[in-house]
């Protein structure tokens, strides 16, 4: 048994749903590009932070203290960026299947 929703295609219906999923991947590439910000600033500092011998500089702890909370933020708003990109997709799907989706101007 399989149910399939078929819409007609008066005006531009395959043109909005096509439009609300690339704006999705959009949504997507952000939040993908900030996780990935925030483990690069963890990495980075972790690794900048010590010399070739293998000891940490001086001011390490300072660096340190700084680079996770940044990185742990940066995480964090792009797991916000997917929340809000995924709710708001199947809302204007949800409404773009019933038909009272404003239409753009």
């Amino acid at each position: 048994f399989r149910v399939t929703l078929t819409l007609e295609n008066n005006g531009s219906v395959a043109r909005d749903h096509l439009a609300s999923e690339r704006t999705f991947l959009a949504y997507v590439r952000t939040s993908l590009a900030l996780a990935s910000t925030g483990v690069a600033l963890v990495q980075l500092f972790s690794i900048s932070t010590r010399n070739s011998d293998g000891t940490s500089f001086p001011d390490a702890n300072l660096l340190h203290n700084y680079a996770r909370p940044l990185g742990a933020t940066a995480i964090l708003l792009g797991l916000l960026v997917l929340a809000i990109g995924s709710a708001r997709f199947f809302i204007v799907q949800e409404k773009l299947t019933r038909g009272v989706f404003p239409v753009a101007r």
